[in-house]
């Protein structure tokens, strides 16, 4: 056991103390925090610079501007970005104006300008010339507001009372209500859903190779005979998995934690754009995280382990690791079904998989919660086809591990397993 303890503090400690973990473990936080920031403060702490623009109207009566302009000064958050002005212009009078407001634009003395023709009601064509068209929070609102004041416009002409129309258009809001009484946002726990998915299929892909290359480097510098010199090659494999996996469950737990806190405190008010709510991540879901993270880890790590220790090369290593990872991959592709329908047969089917299980199965908690006899059924599929891993990849680990030159063929590894 102190040898096995020995192995673990080693594997543990070389990785937790390295500029890489702790550069990762500190910027994926910061990135996750300036993704929730971010908008918030360059669009509501943005720049304040005025944007002038003027209107050259060519229609008989200033109601059409004056409707803009409410319109787009109604927001008292953005109002006193603008600087809104009319010119009423005749039609032989317009080429030289418009001369003049193109040299105010190059010199950067207007933001732009508008032009209503006296049949904008009609064909509803309007000219907006600016300074930085990409500009699309100013230009939107202003071509919002136009396009709004025309057809309050047409409305009036027609006889129809716009305010009317607007009081009974105004948004109607529908709130989803689960079976236990809660209100929900079906597409914020989907994105959360995939995005925490993510984070698990990283982890356990990038921490699991990491086992690979590490039996991959010891086996090639011929460390591994030293070591196999004080330790069984159970041990050695063991040591190095569970080392391995508890820097994996050190940096996601801190990912999920600093998640938890951002979602906990601002994330709804920094990323809320109408109904978009992002949803406070429960102390349930994380506890599952960690469950489906540790599992799914081991149960991937054993197998790249075995990889590991049957090849000599980078090259076959990468050939031979193909299968495993496409068996990591799969869950992402076949993910679509869970999600569109998690409490259908298809859904339950994929995420009782062992192979699946630690990715679809968490997807289907985060979205809709399963009956507890899946989730209990999933564990112990899982549980047990990682103690099959284990076994297999003992057997030929202890073989595996001091074979060098080519790799094993099938029948080899056949007569592995068959060695007591």
């Amino acid at each position: 056991m102190d040898k096995l303890l020995a192995i673990i503090k080693r594997e543990y400690l070389t990785r937790v103390k390295s500029k890489g973990f702790l550069l990762g473990t500190i910027l994926t936080p910061l990135f996750m925090a300036g993704i929730a920031f971010l908008p918030m403060l360059m669009f509501g702490k943005g720049e304040r610079n005025s944007y002038r623009f003027i209107v050259l109207d060519q229609t008989k009566d200033a109601s059409l501007y004056q409707r803009a302009e409410k319109l787009l000064l109604e927001d008292n958050a953005t109002a006193d970005r603008f600087e809104v002005s009319r010119q009423a212009i005749a039609a032989n009078q317009l080429d030289q104006r418009v001369h003049e407001l193109n040299q105010e634009i190059t010199t950067d003395k207007l933001g732009g300008y508008v032009i209503l023709r006296e049949e904008v009601l009609d064909n509803g064509k309007i000219e907006h010339r600016a300074k930085n068209p990409n500009d699309f929070a100013v230009v939107g609102r202003i071509r919002s507001a136009l396009k709004q004041a025309v057809i309050e416009e047409r409305m009036r002409r027609a006889g129809i009372s716009p305010e009317k129309v607007a009081e009974v258009s105004k948004d109607i809001s529908i709130n989803f209500i689960n079976d236990r009484g809660e209100q929900e946002a079906p597409l914020a726990k989907w994105v959360l859903s995939f995005a925490m998915g993510i984070i698990l299929y990283i982890s356990i892909l990038v921490y699991g190779l990491y086992v690979m290359r590490g039996v991959m480097e010891e086996k090639q510098s011929r460390i591994i005979e030293v070591l196999l010199s004080s330790v069984k090659p159970f041990q050695l494999m063991l040591g190095k998995v569970t080392g391995i996996g508890l820097v994996s469950l050190t940096q996601v737990s801190i990912w999920v934690g600093s998640m938890f806190v951002i979602s906990s405190v601002a994330a709804a008010q920094a990323l809320a754009f109408g109904d978009f709510k992002i949803p406070r991540i429960p102390i349930s879901m994380v506890i599952f995280m960690l469950v489906y993270l540790v599992l799914g880890y081991f149960l991937y790590s054993t197998l790249y382990a075995m990889v590991g220790a049957m090849v000599s090369s980078e090259e076959d290593g990468q050939q031979m690791q193909m299968p495993i990872t496409l068996l990591l991959v799969l869950p992402y592709i076949l993910s679509s079904f869970v999600l569109s329908k998690p409490d259908g047969t298809i859904a339950m089917v994929l995420s009782l998989i062992p192979f699946f299980s630690p990715i679809l199965m968490f997807m289907r908690i985060t979205v809709q919660q399963p009956p507890s006899w899946q989730i209990a059924l999933s564990l112990v599929l899982l549980v047990g086809t990682i103690f099959g891993a284990i076994w297999v990849a003992a057997k030929i680990y202890r073989v595996g591990v001091l074979m060098y030159g080519k790799r094993p063929s099938l029948p080899e590894l056949i007569k592995w397993l068959k060695y007591t």
